[in-house]
């Protein structure tokens, strides 16, 4: 069932709130070692570093927001993995769409990647409850956080493992707010392999404006077992 949402919703859905949706203006801004090979506890920061010094790829994702534009046809099928008929969009946002794997739809809905099929563009899609996954789902039942969430090899990262990332100690975020350098492995991905996190900033925007904050640094040096960030482990 199409849930019609307003526009200013929409909008809404893509903002920074920490774990809720709040202060949704600011964010849209338009503006591994191997497994097992842990180096040793540094002595004077940060938990047990899962690399020698910039030792990983970070790469950004986000939401694909469905922006129709005058004359555009939308003429791509998608269907959910029961093989139902889920909607027709424009060959642009079905592409953002597989590449990202959440996105907000232009009526409102958000949509997620459901998994390989044989409809339509061989990918299904599924429609989640806007108030329990209102920026996405990540593996299994987890919500997206926006700048919390990371994509892992869950080979090298446990999912649900804190990790904490100095490089992003300290940076601004489009919201104003400062970041700790605390994430969580939430979510995975067909590239994310090995030394590689995917971090989720919530718009293509947020994504041009950190990679600012951070002088164009891609290179990380995640820590796991760091006090700090142990406020976002799940409980059991």
């Amino acid at each position: 069932m199409r849930s019609l949402l307003s526009v200013a919703v929409v909008v809404a859905l893509v903002g920074w709130a920490g774990e809720s949706a709040s202060n949704i203006s600011k964010v849209s801004k338009e503006g591994v070692a191997e497994k097992g090979m842990v180096l040793g506890k540094a002595k004077t920061c940060c938990g047990y570093p899962l690399s020698p010094e910039l030792g990983f790829k970070m790469t950004f994702y986000w939401l694909a927001i469905e922006k129709p534009s005058p004359g555009e046809v939308e003429d791509t099928e998608l269907y959910t993995l029961d093989g139902y008929y889920f909607g027709a969009f424009s060959q642009r946002y079905v592409r953002d769409l597989k590449m990202e794997g959440s996105g907000i739809l232009a009526d409102g809905r958000v949509v997620n990647w459901a998994g390989k099929c044989n409809y339509g563009v061989g990918t299904c899609f599924e429609e989640l409850d806007v108030n329990k996954f209102p920026y996405g789902r990540g593996v299994g039942r987890r919500p997206l956080v926006p700048f919390r969430s990371i994509a892992v090899d869950p080979r090298i990262i446990p999912y649900d493992e804190p990790v904490y990332i100095p490089e992003l100690n300290g940076i601004t975020l489009p919201d104003g707010s400062i970041h700790d350098g605390c994430v969580r492995a939430d979510d995975t991905g067909g590239w994310i392999r090995r030394r590689h996190i995917d971090f989720f900033a919530v718009t293509k925007e947020n994504y041009r404006f950190l990679l600012d904050q951070l002088w164009g640094l891609t290179r990380i040096t995640p820590h796991i077992e760091e006090a700090r960030c142990e406020y976002l482990r799940r409980s059991k």
